[in-house]
């Protein structure tokens, strides 16, 4: 079961920095941006799934929140046309989750959505190994009516 229930939420880092997709065509990334205004770009649909894990799709272009290609560090998360499974590991606060790649170790590391090491504007998201002692590695699901 889900931690959270199934909605729109947005979902963030401190600083209010939110999981962005812009692009309407897919596949296309997904970036780390301040509030935008613009409806749907920052807001994500959370599914259960019979398994128990979730998908996110975004509410503007309707993409999964995911990966294209094999699994592996530093792989970048996009919104894509299929539909990807992440696990929910509950974090130190309250709504707050690390978003991990379901299935075990990859590599052997488990992974983890958080920021990118490429540094360019706007920031990107990636594949990262999980460090469940990072508060800053984890996301805020922030319910949307």
């Amino acid at each position: 079961m889900a931690p959270i229930p199934t909605g729109v939420y947005s979902i963030s880092r401190p600083v209010e920095q939110l999981i962005t997709v812009m692009d309407n065509e897919l596949p296309t990334i997904a970036m780390l941006l301040p509030p935008t205004g613009n409806p749907g770009e920052q807001e994500f649909t959370l599914e259960e799934l019979a398994n128990g894990n979730v998908s996110l799709r975004n509410v503007k272009n309707m993409g999964f929140l995911g990966t294209e290609g094999d699994l592996g560090v530093n792989m970048p998360v996009l919104a894509t046309g299929k539909q990807c499974e992440w696990a929910l590991y509950q974090a130190s606060q309250p709504f707050t989750f690390h978003i991990v790649v379901p299935g075990g170790p990859v590599d052997g590391v488990e992974l983890a959505l958080d920021n990118s090491l490429l540094r360019i504007y706007p920031p990107r998201l990636a594949l990262r190994p999980l460090d469940v002692n990072n508060p800053y590695q984890a996301w805020r699901f922030q319910f949307h009516e």
